[in-house]
């Protein structure tokens, strides 16, 4: 089995971390979703929600792109596999913009990074950047009406990009 078919290691967009028209009060609430779902498919360990939340008010995940969004992560011992869950937000969520001191960044859609090798995250995070900055990304994504053609777009714009 390769690295990108192993699913303990590789990061590729999972229907099961995923969810369209989330609906979300706050990014704790968006974050406490990824969570639950995460533990409960087997991804994370118990340790997973409080590590997200803490490290995601210490160092902000929200990017001013021309469509916000936000991409949450914890450490990696946090993690048991690898993958992205993609939130479709219901209505844009306040995320602590990245690197922006106290200012936030309405976000519609969230991308969970969970990876089990730390230098996987930093790649994904190059990635996602340039997923964001494809033209036609977002209106691609939002004619996704269940997870799993989600996760499926969501993996069609990754590759588009490498």
């Amino acid at each position: 089995m390769s690295e990108a078919d192993n699913p303990e290691t590789a990061v590729v967009p999972r229907a099961d971390l995923s969810f369209v028209g989330l609906e979300a009060a706050d990014s704790s609430s968006v974050l406490s979703a990824f969570a639950a779902r995460a533990l409960e498919v087997g991804a994370v360990h118990p340790s997973y929600k409080a590590a997200l939340l803490a490290r995601e008010l210490a160092y902000p995940t929200g990017l001013p792109t021309v469509i916000p969004v936000a991409i949450p992560h914890a450490d990696v011992e946090h993690a048991i596999e690898s993958g992205l869950g993609i939130a479709m937000l219901a209505t844009p969520v306040a995320f602590g913009e990245m690197g922006g001191a106290d200012s936030t960044v309405a976000a519609q859609v969230a991308v969970l990074i969970l990876v089990t090798e730390p230098h996987a995250q930093t790649e994904m995070l190059t990635q996602l950047i340039a997923v964001f900055q494809l033209d036609g990304w977002y209106e691609k994504l939002s004619t996704a009406k269940t997870p799993e053609v989600l996760a499926a777009t969501f993996a069609e714009l990754l590759a588009s990009t490498s």
